[in-house]
């Protein structure tokens, strides 16, 4: 989704006001304060350095943290502090090291709902690697919400909304000449996206038919249905009585691409290097490892609409997971295959109990 250098054409007449308000209008919120920095690297150090961070105080991210945010961190006078998280990408409270921590931060995968907040802890969500989209109502899941606008050159340039007037009027008056993103590059991609036929219409309509399909077809758990960002993929977890090398392995023997969580975010290498519990640790990168992409692109024709949901459909019936999140259904589709071709078969055999799912993700 990123833009091409040759994607602008240079424009006098264009000014900040033009540009800031075509995205402040896609945003969809008049009552949310909005700033648009020149990179995503500079919206991560504004915010930190209007909270106040200092005297390298610890700040909370995640285990899986990319380097850049765990950077930003260290530069604006913070320590990081690694949280685990747990089977459905929440934070986990007991964590060690945590203790006392001000500030912390969420960085989600492609579009995901951000952990809900430690008790007490302002967060601050990172978006940075993903696009905006049009925001729903209700309020911001974090108390600031930046998104990269990936625009060529050195500086990205961003999107930074505040759920807190106070900490917009400080980031804000941080601000300098030198803070503006590429002008002709921001319209640039603000028409890309923006409009009944613009890339985040085609890919909503995308990610819900998928949707759709996985919830009918397949039936394992996914990523809450709620965005503050602009999905590159559906998210899917694997059950825990699934091995999750072999579901995956399943998955792409079907020649369906598919993106690993490890692979694509993968816990910090630091994160292991400082960890006060070990096998807290551990288990994080465990219930990182069980979360899988279903990749899916704007320009996708009905063959792909269809593989995004075959692929992981037929590995949940390989490996007996199959309609996951409705139990009672997957009990008459186990008994029909044995009443059809008796006990003996090795077609689809349920391999989870009868249990009340539950799950805040489905």
């Amino acid at each position: 989704m990123a833009l091409a250098e040759d994607a602008a054409t240079p424009d006098d007449n264009l000014t900040f006001d033009d540009v800031f308000h075509a995205w402040r209008s896609y945003l969809g919120r008049e009552d949310i304060p909005v700033l648009l920095v020149r990179s995503t690297d500079r919206a991560r150090k504004l915010l930190m350095q209007a909270f106040g961070i200092a005297d390298a105080e610890p700040v909370g991210i995640p285990a899986n943290s990319r380097r850049a945010l765990s950077e930003a961190v260290k530069r604006s006078k913070g320590t990081p502090r690694f949280i685990e998280m747990d089977a459905n990408l929440e934070f986990d409270p007991q964590t060690q090291g945590i203790e006392g921590i001000r500030l912390a931060w969420s960085e989600p995968v492609g579009g995901m709902m951000p952990p809900e907040p430690l008790p007490g802890v302002p967060l601050f969500v990172d978006f940075g690697f993903t696009m905006p989209k049009p925001l729903p109502e209700g309020p911001l899941p974090g108390l600031a919400v930046l998104w990269g606008l990936h625009l060529p050159g050195p500086y990205d340039g961003a999107l930074i909304a505040f759920a807190d007037n106070d900490l917009y009027e400080a980031a804000k008056g941080l601000l300098d000449e030198h803070d503006d993103p590429s002008l002709p590059h921001a319209m640039a991609q603000y028409r890309r996206f923006a409009g009944e036929d613009g890339i985040t219409a085609r890919q909503m309509w995308l990610y819900n038919e998928i949707r759709l399909g996985m919830e009918a077809g397949a039936g394992l758990p996914m990523s809450k249905d709620e965005h503050w960002a602009l999905p590159y993929g559906l998210a899917v977890r694997i059950p825990d009585e699934a091995d999750a090398g072999t579901f995956i392995s399943y998955v792409r023997n079907e020649l369906v691409d598919l993106d690993w969580l490890p692979e694509i975010q993968p816990m910090f290498f630091v994160s292991f290097q400082i960890t006060r519990d070990m096998e807290r640790t551990r288990q994080t990168a465990n219930n990182l490892a069980r979360w899988i992409v279903s990749p899916i692109g704007p320009d996708f024709v009905d063959d792909e609409i269809t593989h995004a949901v075959l692929g992981i459909l037929k590995a949940a019936e390989y490996t007996g997971v199959r309609w996951y999140t409705d139990p009672e259904r997957a009990d008459w589709y186990n008994n029909l295959l044995i009443e059809w071709y008796g006990p003996n078969h090795d077609a689809y055999r349920k391999t989870f109990p009868a249990r009340e799912v539950g799950s805040a993700l489905v």
